[in-house]
């Protein structure tokens, strides 16, 4: 990137900033984001303590501005192209840091007068990860999104989205694979430390990845505990839908 680097030197603001990603790796991106099979250069920079994303276009030897937003927050977390909606033309994924764990999460796709927001509503999360997620018939070239939303310690609500065309919606349909992934998370942090809010997220992530057994075992643990969080109404709740899911699977 540091012949692009040098060349945004030229194009940003004086004393302007590029900013960098969770990995160091500066906050910028190539890729076709209108569906013209052109990539195009996207830029996160930051100018007078100000947040901007800048999207340019080339010409034949030539990078030209298109379009600048206004970002929010104090850093960049997230930048990234995938497919999300189902018409094949990749969607500009942005995490603004609003805080030292949240973030503010931006999904922009061109329209061909400019960006509209597929999340209209102010989606906040911790974690993030973007995969095209197999379902009940694999991949299907979709990209669904991992919302990890810090709860207490070390435990998130987690849920899995995708876009449908109008607006995103829980991919039910790919629980089994990707919470498999987060039974395993709970599952070392239940063996260091015995809190009732691990066993109870832990039991709702084996409820999710259709380990109905194990999530039962789960839930009775937390239930158990001395201390009860969340509620106990809530892990009734939740063990009641696990035991609901054991008639219809038996069945």
């Amino acid at each position: 990137m540091d012949e692009i680097e040098q060349l945004l030197e030229n194009i940003l603001p004086p004393t302007a900033t590029i900013l960098k990603l969770q990995n160091n790796r500066p906050a910028i991106l190539l890729a076709d984001i209108d569906g013209d099979r052109l990539k195009e250069l996207i830029v996160a920079y930051q100018f007078r303590g100000e947040n901007y994303l800048l999207l340019l276009k080339k010409t034949i030897d030539y990078w030209y501005p298109v379009m600048e937003i206004k970002g929010k927050g104090y850093a960049i977390t997230e930048l990234m192209a995938v497919q999300i909606t189902p018409n094949g033309v990749k969607s500009l994924i942005v995490g603004w840091q609003i805080g030292s764990i949240w973030s503010e999460l931006i999904i922009l796709q061109w329209k061909g007068y400019g960006f509209t927001n597929l999340l209209p509503n102010n989606t906040v999360y911790s974690k993030l990860f973007v995969e095209d997620m197999p379902g009940r018939y694999g991949k299907d070239g979709q990209y669904k999104l991992a919302i990890w939303s810090h709860d207490t310690g070390d435990a998130y609500m987690v849920d899995v989205y995708r876009y449908d065309g109008k607006e995103f919606v829980l991919a039910k349909d790919v629980y089994p694979y990707y919470f498999k992934k987060v039974v395993s998370f709970y599952k070392q942090l239940v063996q260091i430390y015995n809190y009732s809010y691990y066993w109870y997220y832990l039991a709702d992530a084996q409820l999710k990845a259709k380990e109905l057994d194990d999530a039962l075992i789960s839930i009775d643990k937390a239930l158990n505990s001395t201390f009860l969080y969340p509620s106990k109404e809530k892990m009734i709740d939740l063990k009641q839908k696990i035991l609901k899911k054991q008639l219809s699977s038996d069945g």
